[in-house]
């Protein structure tokens, strides 16, 4: 009988069952598709050119991640930056330099008086009165009444429901705090975003590695629809354990039978824990011909999706385009042929004539995925974490949580994951007498 089951072989779970591998147990790890990776997910394009249809950035602040890389020899390189941004909108077309688009000088101020806000409200400790009141309004709500100017409060909406993968609308504002809080303040995720690196050969090169090491211990196409806890171990599809780590999206381990019912916390919880909306393509070309025009690849469309330079060294031109939120929805309401050409209409407005005719074309629409339903992470609507929140990582009986939703460092990021695996690892770790301590600190 293994010590320990890992249900999910995304990075959380498969860096779990490597911290338990790395402490002496026994560890089996039940994978529902039939690939490892979970939010990260590599396609070949022909001469092997990777394509990352799901996370991909590595910044510096990962430090998890990055020494996971290291260890793995996994090569990264720095993303072409280098020349003018756009900012599209249905009426115009405006390039600029610099971390922010321009703005009126009045918005410019209104704004980052906007981001100073956010950055106190997240490295301040909350009052219970302070926390009730930010998660029973919305950022949407928020943002109205902190940036009354328009091109302010529009920019903000754009790049905020982006980075959380949902319209603001829908998004608690003590969910964006908790959120700002995790990534080091505003400029800590900037920061990350504005520094972060590729993988040569693709972002689930560790992923593999780990499951190379953990060998049959990984099983694929193995979905988890029950766990039993007896008391003194517990069941999953047919193995035995004396612990689980459940690892997948909460929405989707709302959707376990388990026996003993969960707690009315745990079941509220991930019946009101939605996925976010995201959407990746990827337009191929002989080269990166927009750089030539001194452009950066990198566009943001007040009324659409953002694109950026993926093209690996040597490589083909690659932009990738990410669409989240409502921006998503509405794509994913369209036929494959008629998405295509819209994302192709608004590279054509980025980046002229020359985008028009891609050599290849990828795509990969999250909420089609059975194992993900949406991306990048599940989101917290108003009086969902003030109310049943803390059932987001606390043990039930003999099963523990992990993902990325449940980090309390870089949520929602592939960092998050890692850093979530390792802690319910050292959580069981902890619980068993008979294991031993892990022997790399959290």
């Amino acid at each position: 009988m293994p010590d320990a089951i890992v249900v999910g072989a995304g990075y959380a779970g498969l860096c779990a069952a490597r911290r338990l591998r790395t402490a002496g147990l026994d560890v089996v790890v039940l994978e529902a598709g039939d690939r490892v990776g979970g939010r990260t997910c590599t396609a070949r394009l022909s001469g092997g050119w990777a394509v990352d249809l799901g996370g991909q950035w590595i910044a510096p602040a990962h430090t998890r991640f990055t020494e996971l890389a290291r260890s793995y020899d996994a090569a990264t390189f720095t993303g072409h930056a280098q020349g003018d941004h756009l900012l599209l909108s249905t009426t115009s077309r405006r390039r600029f330099t610099g971390e922010l688009p321009p703005l009126p000088p009045h918005a410019t101020a209104v704004l980052a008086l906007a981001l100073w806000k956010l950055d106190r409200l997240a490295s301040r400790t909350l009052t219970t009165t302070q926390a009730q009141h930010l998660d029973s309004i919305t950022v949407a709500t928020w943002l109205r009444c902190r940036l009354p100017v328009p091109q302010a409060r529009r920019l903000a909406e754009a790049v905020l429901g982006a980075e959380l993968s949902v319209d603001v609308a829908s998004v608690s504002m003590l969910a964006l705090i908790t959120a700002i809080r995790s990534a080091d303040g505003v400029g800590g995720g900037v920061a990350a975003e504005t520094t972060a690196a590729l993988f040569t050969h693709g972002a689930d090169g560790p992923a593999q590695s780990i499951a190379a090491e953990l060998g049959d211990a990984v099983r694929l196409n193995t979905p988890v629809t029950s766990i039993q806890d007896t008391g003194n171990a517990v069941r999953v599809a047919d193995v035995q354990a004396a612990r689980v780590i459940v690892t997948i999206p909460p929405p989707l381990a709302g959707r376990i039978h388990y026996d003993p019912p969960m707690p009315a916390a745990r079941d509220q919880l991930t019946q009101r824990m939605p996925m976010g909306a995201a959407l990746k393509a990827f337009a191929v070309y002989d080269t990166p011909f927009w750089r030539a025009q001194g452009l950066s690849g990198q566009a943001l469309d007040l009324d659409g999706p953002m694109t950026f330079d993926a093209s690996r060294p040597g490589g083909p031109g690659l932009l990738c385009t990410l669409a989240t939120g409502p921006a998503a929805r509405r794509l994913t309401r369209l036929d494959a042929p008629e998405r295509r050409a819209t994302i192709i209409r608004s590279l054509i407005r980025a980046y002229g004539p020359r985008a028009a005719r891609p050599l290849d074309w990828r795509e990969k629409n999250w909420a089609d995925d059975p194992y993900c339903r949406g991306g990048y992470n599940a989101y917290f609507p108003p009086g969902v974490l003030t109310s049943v929140g803390s059932a987001l990582r606390t043990p039930v009986g003999r099963i523990h949580w992990a993902g990325s939703e449940t980090a309390t460092q870089w949520a929602g990021y592939i960092e998050g994951a890692i850093r979530s695996g390792e802690r319910a690892a050292d959580e069981v770790l902890r619980t068993e007498a008979k294991f031993t301590e892990p022997a790399v600190p959290s």
